[in-house]
């Protein structure tokens, strides 16, 4: 993961809108509860999901990882009055908390935590998403890109968290590398495709059809 020198955190941090106040609970509370709360996006991902969600202006977004539910409410907190949140998740402990901060805040009603594998829930799904956010099992990510593809809106914006893996997808030893670096070459050989790869935080591809 790559990482910015804390005072320059700050200086971004300072010049960028603000994020909802409930997302400092939720990144207290998952570095206290978690075992692996670096899962967590913090606050410039947040906020880069949040501006491209205003830009897209979605009416159905998919998240397929929920975690604690911060990526969730930075989407949802930019999403357009009419706009639903499909988010799925596989571990009931960290759904529970997800579940617990969506209640509190004024997009609940919007959001449908789905408490199942990803693949099962994706199986199901017919209607397109405008606005798809895929952060979960990185050893599954070629088979999330052959069950994301279709659910893609031909306007729609598809991104993916943690391609550069640390580093580590230049030369994939462990599963989770190996998973990624196919998925990117997956992407980048798709002539239905386009994408770009922005090296924040861990590597998103921000991927629309052609």
């Amino acid at each position: 993961m790559m990482t910015l020198p804390p005072d320059l955190e700050r200086y971004i941090e300072q010049f960028s809108a603000p994020l909802p106040p409930i997302l400092d609970e939720i990144e207290r509370d998952t570095w206290l509860k978690t075992p692996y709360p670096q899962m967590l996006s913090g606050k410039i991902q947040a906020g880069l999901l949040g501006f491209l969600t205003g830009l897209v202006r979605p009416r159905r977004i998919l998240e397929i990882g929920t975690f604690t539910g911060y990526a969730t409410l930075a989407m949802a907190s930019a999403m357009p009055p009419d706009a639903m949140i499909d988010t799925v998740e596989s571990d009931p402990v960290t759904a529970e908390m997800a579940r617990s901060y969506f209640e509190r805040t004024p997009w609940n009603d919007r959001i449908r935590l789905h408490l199942m594998p990803a693949a099962r829930f994706l199986e199901k799904v017919r209607e397109p998403y405008d606005l798809i956010f895929l952060d979960a099992d990185k050893e599954n990510y070629p088979l999330y890109y052959k069950l994301l593809k279709p659910l893609l809106s031909p306007r729609g914006l598809w991104i993916t968290d943690n391609v550069l893996w640390s580093g580590k997808v230049l030369a994939p030893r462990d599963p989770a590398s190996r998973g990624i670096h196919y998925f990117n070459e997956l992407v980048a050989r798709d002539k239905d495709l386009t994408q770009t790869i922005v090296p924040v935080r861990d590597g998103l591809m921000l991927i629309r059809l052609q």
